[in-house]
């Protein structure tokens, strides 16, 4: 597992956040609201994803040149998180992507909500070519198969 790139992805799903935390602290929507031009689609939803584009490739910017971090690896972050700014255009915007999602959401509070592992299926055949299946010592409950290996998975 690369965890460098694990990390880039995680700080340009975090960078969002971040640049949402420091556009409310200097006010940013409220003064380029003044801004004649800008000042009138500030406020759609696409002015909105230009200003969080605005401040995250921001935010990349100065941890280049400030905190010492890789241009490529800036610009990786940033780029994951100006698709996580669009998808959230996209879903606003597409009333299909947004029932998609909802649906999406409803499965996981009423069906999957809680899940903490166990069996998950068996990608073979335990009685056919590979002979007898091996199992671990007693107690069964300490084994990897079937739902009473919670929080374990059993993924083969």
């Amino acid at each position: 597992m690369d965890l460098s790139a694990l990390g880039v992805i995680l700080a340009g799903l975090a960078l969002p956040s971040v640049a949402l935390m420091v556009a409310d602290r200097v006010n940013l929507t409220n003064q380029l609201a003044r801004v004649p031009l800008v000042g009138n689609y500030i406020s759609t939803e696409i002015g909105q994803l230009g200003l969080g584009v605005l401040t995250t490739s921001a935010l990349a910017y100065a941890a280049v040149n400030f905190a010492g971090v890789n241009e490529k690896t800036a610009i990786a972050a940033n780029m994951t998180a100006i698709g996580v700014l669009t998808a959230g255009v996209l879903v606003s915007r597409v009333p299909a992507l947004t029932q998609y999602f909802q649906n999406i959401n409803g499965m996981h509070v009423n069906g999957m909500h809680g899940y903490r592992g166990g069996y998950l299926g068996y990608l073979g055949n335990a009685h056919e070519g590979m002979g007898e299946m091996e199992m671990l010592a007693e107690p069964q409950s300490e084994q990897l198969f079937g739902l009473s290996a919670a929080p374990r998975v059993n993924i083969f």
